[in-house]
């Protein structure tokens, strides 16, 4: 069997096969005319027979239809923006489309230009990550959205498109801690985004729904040295048996801190976290937290900005007409991971 070298076949390997020019396998592919109806047969069979498969890149490019996404956001560095990153990625080459990513300058103008340039390319839309209500990127969501179609991926019920449903998972850790018997829940925050629907909203909704007292949250930063800092200040509190982390490398730093304090984690302090980072199943001990499938939050604003472009993949296929607010969250892969870390108050 004729086959290129690597394993796959290629154009090349169709166009031997059948007998005819690669340039008719190509006319063929991409439905133009010039090629009979013997060639086609001979063709269609030769697909058939070699399980050949096309690069949409690559045939998007040799019919001048290439298409782009544009992704903007402030940070790259944290591990969502990350794997929202990664998601987009992986479902735009399964479209056939490129990915462009721009990290907006915390200067307004200069951010407004990076704008400007990426409307001039007329992507297919524009995908903003806005974890950070403080950044440019966040200031700028109304100017981008006249440029170009956007999809927001974000914790603002009402407001995204996709939305991250950090409010439910901080809902649900401190509903879960509670339910081991501490009477608080302590809590240790990212830093704030400033809307109604962060994971510290819903850790303080917890505790007010269950009539538990509310203690005054502890701002940390990104660094888990100062989440270390912190697990050693908490260590001095004698009314702390919970702690809620913010994301996972803080929930590592403060389970170091409580540790070099002389702190047993879990039997003398239980502390959860947020993300459900690699990190959380390799510390000792593994760490407690809220899974947030952020590849999947990429996949579905892919598919938000090409639902009027093609019938939606059964083998990617969420509720994407379901968009109203409830809905947003409710298709993608959330929920609570118990690990080591936490455990019933003695």
């Amino acid at each position: 069997m004729v086959r290129a070298k690597g394993g796959q076949p290629s154009i090349r390997d169709v166009a031997q096969y059948a007998n005819v020019s690669v340039a008719s396998v190509s006319r063929y592919l991409n439905n133009g005319g010039g090629v009979g109806a013997e060639k086609r047969q001979a063709i269609a069979a030769a697909i058939e027979m070699l399980h050949y498969q096309p690069n949409p890149i690559a045939r998007a490019l040799a019919v001048n239809e290439m298409s782009s996404i544009s992704v903007i956001l402030s940070d790259i560095s944290l591990y969502g923006p990350m794997k929202i990153l990664e998601g987009i990625e992986e479902e735009s080459r399964r479209c056939g489309y490129l990915v462009s990513v721009s990290l907006l300058d915390a200067d307004i103008e200069k951010a407004r230009e990076t704008v400007d340039g990426l409307a001039r390319s007329r992507p297919l839309g524009c995908v903003i990550i806005d974890l950070d209500r403080t950044s440019s990127t966040h200031a700028l969501i109304s100017y981008i959205r006249k440029k170009m179609p956007t999809v927001l991926i974000s914790d603002e019920r009402g407001q995204s498109d996709v939305e991250l449903g950090a409010y439910i998972g901080g809902y649900e850790i401190t509903k879960y801690l509670l339910s081991l018997g501490h009477k608080t829940v302590h809590h240790v925050s990212v830093p704030v985004n400033n809307n109604r629907y962060t994971r510290t909203h819903g850790w303080r909704q917890a505790l007010q729904d269950a009539g538990a007292p509310i203690p005054e949250p502890i701002a940390a930063d990104w660094d888990c040295r100062e989440a270390n800092r912190i697990g050693e200040y908490l260590s001095t509190l004698p009314d702390v048996t919970a702690v809620f982390a913010g994301n996972d490398e803080v929930a590592a730093g403060v389970i170091r801190g409580l540790t070099m304090a002389g702190k047993r984690v879990p039997e003398d302090i239980s502390v959860a976290g947020f993300d459900d980072n690699p990190i959380a199943s390799l510390t000792v001990p593994s760490i407690t937290t809220w899974r947030q499938n952020f590849k999947d939050f990429g996949f579905r604003a892919v598919r938000l900005l090409r639902k009027d472009e093609t019938a939606l993949s059964s083998s990617v296929a969420l509720e994407d007409q379901l968009r109203d607010d409830a809905s947003r969250a409710a298709f993608v892969d959330q929920h609570l991971i118990v690990r080591e870390s936490t455990t019933r108050l003695v």
